[in-house]
């Protein structure tokens, strides 16, 4: 084991080390706003649901860190050219070595390692950060049940439920007319937090829920101590004359009530429901609206799948290449990370990802004319099979003809017609896309099961592409069948991811 080996597997390990605390910390620091203040996601899922988020999210950014510095951008000759020279004292060497080859690793590397901890609504690490939550921590649910409660209409609920609030007031401040009253008046403002208070004391009762009211940024104690002094305050305002200014800042003293109410709320809820039905028809129960709205947050499914892409792309190249060289041809071997990797990133999002972000536009146009959506709309999948074909293809056409052809002149209609095969994935992809909208997340879908269901998603159609692929590459020449062998590979990886991760959750309100 030579001096350079040590080194520089010592200093793997120190950045592999960097990587699992900053993944961490990242994962721990972020805080979802439910009103006014900040609540820790952790508090909306089981806690070994939400360790195995963490567990996930580092050991995925410890393996890109791997890949990047090992296999990709190799930080080995930096450091073999650091050590011979120190140990040869030809520091003029040392000088001369150090050009892009060996910085632009340790560049690299150090970003990479920036953009963990870097908190930045673009930064695509953070984004699937925030998938990964968003997955284990539920703290989307969080904030639209938040949202619907302090929304709630007190009309729609049940008059037992009023008739037993009023009943356990140790002080008689509501009448039966208050849950009627305006949203802005004191009495509604009254009876609103009575009824969120009274269901929380549900959950206060049962020891499986302890820990929130044990947790100091949900502030049960001072929730309890607020809910007494309004109690004696509503009924002391009630009894005496009007007075705007004490209106006024008693309104104000209940609306801050309401919103600790809801959060501490919406956390109990979100963690206590089985489903996400139980969830909203407990939600329904305090009077809260339930609706379906259309997805939400699209630029962030386009990055996704965006990034999905160029993964897909580096692994289905890298892995074809290694299959290459150690089976097929191993007498020509073809180099592992080259720029020809990223060529053919450049060249897969317009691809893939173009088409996708037209289903996306196009579909908030055509939905935002209907005032109901229908459950499945074939028709629309059809189109956008096509939308995303031609687009696909018209790509194909311009970038083949420049980069590959080199004809000076072309007709675009011959050579449109000529690349149709290659729009194929692409044109499938879009239609598929467009379906998976239509089909989000079952409530009852645990993240396991969604893992097992885009495995088999990234199976299946990766299968398809190989079929296609192998078609579209039939009259590739034979001194270029390695050619044809890595778009076979890579195309399997980045339909099926593509494919896998087309998996999609609508918001209720």
């Amino acid at each position: 084991m030579t001096a350079e080996f040590v080194i520089y597997s010592t200093v793997q390990c120190l950045g592999t080390a960097a990587t699992l605390f900053f993944a961490y910390r990242s994962f721990q620091k972020r805080r979802i706003q439910l009103g006014d203040a900040p609540t820790l996601p952790q508090y909306f899922s089981r806690r070994s649901t939400y360790w195995t988020g963490i567990a996930l999210y580092c050991a995925l950014m410890a393996s890109i860190y791997w890949l990047l510095t090992w296999q990709w951008l190799s930080l080995e000759p930096l450091f073999t050219l650091i050590v011979s020279n120190l140990r040869s004292g030809e520091w003029l060497d040392l000088l001369e070595g150090l050009d892009g080859g060996t910085l632009i690793p340790l560049i690299v590397a150090g970003l990479f390692l920036f953009f963990i901890d870097w908190e930045n609504r673009f930064n695509p690490l953070l984004i699937l950060r925030d998938s990964i939550h968003d997955a284990f921590a539920i703290p989307t649910k969080a904030a639209q049940v938040y949202n619907a409660l302090m929304a709630s209409r007190l009309s729609a609920v049940d008059d037992r439920i009023k008739a037993q609030i009023a009943d356990r007031l140790l002080v008689q401040s509501i009448d039966s007319g208050d849950f009627d009253k305006s949203g802005a008046t004191v009495e509604y403002k009254w009876a609103h937090n009575c009824l969120l208070f009274d269901r929380i004391q549900h959950y206060a009762d049962q020891s499986s829920y302890r820990r929130f009211f044990n947790e100091p940024s949900l502030k049960w104690g001072e929730i309890c101590i607020s809910y007494n002094s309004m109690s004696e305050k509503v009924a002391i305002w009630k009894d005496a004359e009007p007075h705007y200014t004490k209106t006024v800042l008693l309104i104000k003293d209940l609306d801050n009530l309401t919103g600790l109410l809801c959060r501490l709320l919406a956390s109990l809820i979100v963690f206590g429901s089985p489903s996400e039905d139980d969830m909203w028809a407990t939600v329904k129960q305090l009077g809260g609206k339930v609706n379906e709205s259309r997805l939400q947050h699209t630029y962030k499914y386009v990055l996704i799948f965006t990034a999905v892409t160029s993964i897909g792309v580096m692994l289905g190249r890298e892995i074809s290449v290694s299959l290459h060289n150690s089976i097929l041809f191993p007498d020509k071997p073809l180099p592992h990370f080259s720029y020809t990797t990223l060529r053919w990133i450049a060249y897969a999002i317009p691809m893939y990802v173009l088409p996708i972000v037209l289903v996306f536009v196009v579909r908030a146009l055509t939905f935002g004319q209907q005032h109901e959506q229908s459950e499945r709309n074939y028709g629309f999948y059809m189109a956008m099979m096509l939308l995303g074909g031609a687009v696909s293809t018209t790509t194909a056409t311009v970038v083949l003809e420049l980069t590959f052809y080199h004809r000076p002149q072309f007709e675009f209609l011959d050579s449109f017609i000529q690349h149709l095969r290659w729009g194929i994935l692409p044109a499938l992809i879009s239609g598929y896309v467009a379906y998976r909208m239509d089909m989000p997340a079952a409530a009852t879908e645990t993240p396991v099961k969604q893992f097992l269901s885009g495995v088999l998603r990234f199976f299946g159609w990766g299968a398809v592409a190989v079929i296609f692929m192998l078609y579209a590459t039939d009259d590739l020449p034979i001194d270029v069948s390695n050619l044809r062998f890595t778009l076979v590979g890579t195309a399997f990886f980045v339909v099926g991811l593509l494919a896998a991760f087309a998996c999609f959750k609508t918001s209720r309100s």
